[in-house]
C-alpha cells in the first residue's frame, strides 16, 4: 500500500480523538473509593465540609489564651490552672477563662475560649490542677482554625485524573466513600512477526524477544486501559484478519503495519467498516502507523521496531486519548541543547532526550540510535518534537521538552 498520503502528528492525533468521541467510549460508573485506584475520575472531587470542621491542635500540650503566656519567661513564669483534660475524639466539657488552661493533644479539638497551644515542653506541672509557662506565644500558634485546610465548595482534583493512593486519601477526607470514574476500556495488545520469540525463550538467529507486548501492557495499565489478552501472531493475512474482529473497544498491533509484503493491518481494514481511517503518519520514527475502525473496536497499527512504536504511542495515541478524557499533559521543561541535532526529512522529528542538571541549568542531550534498540530507553527523560519545516535545532539553543519520567 502507498504511504504517499499520511498524515501530520497533529492530524492523526485529531482523527484518533474524533473516532473516540463519535464512538462513544466515556461511560460513567460508580466505585467505591477504595478500588478506584487506576481509575480515571469522571467528576471534580469537592470540599463537602469545612476542613477540619473545628479547631485543631497541632501539639501536644495545653490550650489556652494567648495573653495568658505574654510577658512569661524562666525567671517570671506564668501560672494557671488546669481545668481538665481533653480526649482524642472527644468534645472539650469546660470553656477556657483568663488564667486557665486545659490538657490538649496533637489533633485534639479546641475548647470554646481558648485560641491558641503551648507546647508542652514550655511548661512545667505544679501540681494536678497547676501549670507554669515561661515562653510567650501569638493567637493561633500551634492551632489549625475551621476551613484553614478547606472550605467548603473547595475544588480539590478535576475530572480527568488518573486515580492515585493520594487522589484516594483526598477524596476519603471528603467524605467520599464512592466515586463517579470512567469505566476502563477493555483492550487487546497483538504482536505480529514470525521473527517474534516468547520472553523466555532462549534467543537464536533471525529471532527476536517479544518486547512490544509487555511495554504495551505496562503503558495502557498507567493509563487506566484493562488490557485482556496478550497474544502473538504469525504472519498470516488469514489468522490476523480473525483476531481483528473481535468485538472489544480497543485492539493494538504491534508490526503488520508498514507496505511490506507480510504487512496486512492496512490491507485488512479496508474490508472492515468504517475501514482505514488513516495509514502512515509524517513522523520519525513512526511513519508506518495506521488507525480503523471495525464497528464500534479502534485498531491502532504500531510499528514493529520497539522505540517507533513506543514513541508512536506516547505522542498520538497518549495524547490523544488524554485530549478525550481531559488528563493533563505531562509537563514541559526548558532545557538548553548540547549539541546540533539535524532534520533530515520533511517529518516531524520526534527525539529522545536524557535531562541533567549542570550548575545552574538543565541540559537536555539527544539520545541517538536505531529504532529496535531497546537499550535507549535506560536514559530516557523526555522528547523534543522538532517541526517538520524545520531543518533541525543548534547546541546550545534552549528546547522545551516534554517529560516521560
Amino acid at each position: 500500500m502507498d504511504l504517499l498520503d499520511v498524515k501530520t502528528i497533529n492530524e492523526a492525533v485529531n482523527l484518533q480523538v474524533k473516532v473516540m468521541e463519535e464512538i462513544p467510549l466515556k461511560k460513567k460508573i460508580l466505585l467505591e473509593t477504595k478500588n478506584s485506584l487506576g481509575y480515571i475520575l469522571a467528576s471534580d472531587l469537592v470540599s463537602r465540609d469545612d476542613l477540619p470542621s473545628f479547631r485543631k491542635s497541632t501539639m501536644d500540650g495545653y490550650a489556652i489564651k494567648y495573653k495568658d503566656s505574654q510577658g512569661a519567661s524562666d525567671t517570671i513564669p506564668t501560672i494557671l490552672r488546669i481545668v481538665e483534660e481533653i480526649e482524642m475524639g472527644f468534645e472539650p466539657k469546660c470553656r477556657i477563662e483568663n488564667g486557665e488552661a486545659s490538657k490538649i493533644y496533637t489533633g485534639g479539638m479546641l475548647p470554646e475560649g481558648a485560641d491558641s497551644v503551648i507546647p508542652i515542653e514550655f511548661t512545667e506541672k505544679f501540681s494536678n490542677d497547676l501549670i507554669s509557662i515561661n515562653k510567650p506565644i501569638v493567637f493561633m500558634d500551634n492551632v489549625i482554625d475551621i476551613g484553614e485546610d478547606s472550605s467548603k465548595g473547595d475544588l480539590y482534583q478535576r475530572s480527568g485524573k488518573i486515580i492515585d493512593p493520594e487522589t484516594i486519601a483526598m477524596a476519603a477526607s471528603l467524605g467520599y466513600d464512592k466515586i463517579e470514574v470512567y469505566d476502563k476500556i477493555n483492550c487487546k495488545i497483538i504482536s505480529t512477526g514470525d521473527e517474534i520469540l516468547p520472553v523466555s525463550s532462549e534467543l537464536y538467529p533471525a529471532k527476536t524477544r517479544d518486547i512490544n507486548s509487555y511495554m504495551l501492557y505496562s503503558l495502557l495499565n498507567s493509563m487506566g486501559i484493562n488490557v485482556v489478552s496478550m497474544k502473538h501472531l504469525k504472519d498470516d493475512k488469514e489468522i490476523i484478519r480473525k483476531e481483528l474482529l473481535e468485538d472489544i473497544d480497543l485492539i493494538i498491533v504491534s508490526g503488520s503495519s508498514s507496505k511490506g509484503k507480510k504487512d496486512f493491518i492496512p490491507f485488512i481494514a479496508k474490508d472492515l467498516e468504517p475501514g482505514l481511517i488513516y495509514h502512515g503518519v509524517s513522523i520519525k520514527p513512526g511513519k508506518p502507523t495506521s488507525l480503523s475502525l471495525n464497528n464500534k473496536t479502534i485498531i491502532l497499527g504500531l510499528p514493529g521496531n520497539p522505540i517507533s512504536a513506543y514513541t508512536v504511542f506516547k505522542c498520538v495515541f497518549q495524547k490523544a486519548y488524554n485530549r478525550y478524557y481531559n488528563i493533563e499533559d505531562s509537563l514541559k521543561i526548558k532545557c538548553r541543547l548540547v549539541r546540533n541535532i539535524h532534520a533530515k526529512s520533511a517529518k516531524t522529528l520526534i527525539q529522545l532526550v536524557d535531562i541533567e542538571r549542570r550548575e545552574d541549568e538543565l541540559i537536555a542531550i539527544p539520545i541517538f540510535g536505531f529504532s529496535n534498540n531497546i537499550s535507549l530507553l535506560k536514559k530516557v527523560r523526555g522528547y523534543i518534537l522538532i517541526d517538520e519545516y524545520s531543518e533541525g535545532l543548534r547546541e546550545n539553543e534552549y528546547v522545551w521538552v516534554s517529560l516521560i519520567k
